[in-house]
Formats: structure tokens, sequence, C-alpha cells
């Protein structure tokens, strides 16, 4: 009598059989995946051998139960994009089977540290976005598993420079965008304000002559000249004109200038500028030099 050993192998035809029914079942599954994933308001690209899902537009409405048809597809899943939805802190457990997950958007979820730890097991995860969230020091800590981050942006949320310094240490290639401190840009544009006001005011202009209309043509401008910048103040009550006289004798108009106001601007030296009022009738001229200069449009004449 033959006794058949336990450790006998397996037929190749049955082998094949079962990696048949195996891979029909996970089709299977895929399928309704996809289709609830869908139905949900998802987004679904075919990429690379893998997909792409996006609810940022359509399914802002989803909850965690959609992350679980998410979890069926796997290591196929290589960009989830889930901004602006109603993702939390438990449904970013399901997430942590995504081995293969190279982008994930979690920008305005209003995840906390405590969803974080389920991120450690995105061992190939190379973007991730925590903007707007209620992220500190604390949940940034669980992303120094992560070999293959290498861009990571938390605008708007509670992560300190000490945390962020910490996680770069564990990370050194890793790139940690902060955002922008609109308060601190602020504060410079005032300060650069400021400062153009008082170069400004410690530029030394020379004074230009002013020819009343009537005493003389207006001459046309000479080409040849070098770029400066010349100050006009109007002590007129009402807006006046500006004008270039071109140097074919035509003119082109450039500005209006209010009644006690001061324009600044470019000009080349050696062209003239008219000044009239607003119905065009002439008050005066003068001619830009080379030094940075000024002119007074009188009140009258």
């Amino acid at each position: 009598m033959t006794v058949m050993s336990r450790t006998a192998p397996i037929p190749a035809f049955l082998r094949s059989l079962a990696v048949f029914l195996l891979s029909a079942v996970l089709l299977h599954a895929n399928d309704g995946a996809l289709e609830a994933i869908r139905e949900a308001g998802g987004i679904v690209r075919s990429v690379g051998g893998g997909w792409e899902i996006e609810f940022q537009r359509k399914g802002r409405a989803m909850g965690d139960e959609t992350l679980e048809q998410v979890a069926l597809l796997g290591d196929s899943v290589l960009l989830l994009n889930l901004r602006g939805t109603r993702t939390t802190d438990e449904g970013l457990k399901h997430l942590a089977g995504l081995s293969n997950l190279e982008r994930l958007h979690l920008e305005r979820t209003g995840i906390s540290d405590g969803g974080m730890a389920h991120l450690v097991g995105l061992t190939g995860l190379e973007y991730l976005n925590l903007y707007g969230n209620d992220i500190t020091d604390a949940g940034l800590a669980h992303l120094g598993s992560m070999p293959k981050l290498q861009r990571l942006y938390v605008w708007q949320t509670g992560v300190t420079d000490e945390g962020c310094n910490s996680l770069a240490r564990s990370l050194p290639d890793l790139k940690i965008v902060r955002g922008v401190n609109l308060d601190k840009v602020a504060a410079d544009a005032a300060a650069r304000k400021e400062q153009t006001k008082k170069e400004e005011k410690e530029v030394v202009r020379i004074d230009l002559d002013w020819v009343p209309a009537g005493t003389k043509t207006p001459p046309r401008s000479k080409g040849g000249g070098t770029l400066s910048s010349i100050s006009i103040k109007n002590t007129r009550e009402e807006t006046v004109k500006l004008y270039w006289v071109e140097y074919g004798g035509g003119l082109k108009y450039y500005a209006e200038i209010a009644g006690g106001a001061t324009l600044t601007r470019g000009s080349f030296s050696k062209a003239t500028w008219l000044i009239t009022d607003l119905n065009e009738e002439p008050l005066g001229y003068f001619t830009a030099t080379v030094e940075p200069s000024q002119v007074v449009v009188p009140k009258q004449g």
C-alpha cells in the first residue's frame, strides 16, 4: 500500500486554476470598488498601471466609508486627492495598506494628529499636502518613517520651526513648504513703501524751467537722451493733463495730474513735456535733463 506524502506538490493545473480564480475575484472586487468610488463623486483615471483617484471637485460630500472602497484597490492606488472632503482621522486608517501610494492630498479635511499615525505604512509616499489642518509637531513626527517623502506642505497648520527642523534631520531630502506669512508680507510691503518714500525725498532734483504757453512754441523732443526721472507738482486746484511732444511734433497723452498732486515718472533727457488743462488748452511746457529733476505747474500762467 502506497501512502501519499503530505509534501507532494500541487499539480500545475490546480495552481493555474487557483491563480485564475483569485484574479477573477480581485477583478470583480476592483470593479465594484471603482463603481462605488465614482458614485461617491470620485474621478478615477488609469495611469502607469495603477489608479489616480480624485474627490476634490465632485466628491466633497464623500465620507470615511468611501475610503473603505479605495482600500480595496490596494497597491494599485498611486494618487489620492481628498482635498476639501469630510475625511476624518478615523477614515485615514483605511489608507494604511496603500503601500504604492505616491501622492496624497489632505488639504482642509479636518484631520488632526490622531490620524497621522495611520499614514506610517505609506512608505512609497513622495508628496503629502496637509494645508489647513489641525496638525502639530506631534503629528508631524509620524512622517519620519517615510524614506521617499520629498515634498510636504504644512501651511496654516500648528507645526513649528522646531518640528520642521526635527523632521528634516530624519529626512534630509525632504522639502517642507510652510506657506506665506501674510502678516510678514504686509509688513515687508509697508517697509519697502516707506523706504521708497525716503529715497525719493533724498534724491536731489534740479528745478526745470517752466515756459508758459504763448511764450514760445514747444520744441520737438530730441532723440539720443539718457533715461532719468522728473517730478511734476501741480499747484493748481484743477486737474491738468501731461503730453509728450513727439519727435515729429505730434502730442502723445500720458497722464492726468490732480490738483495739488505730484507725479513722478521716467523721462529721457531732451524730451519736451506739455501741460494742458482738461480742455486741452496749453498751459506751458518744460524739457527734461539728464539729472533727476522737478518742475512746478504754477497756479496761474
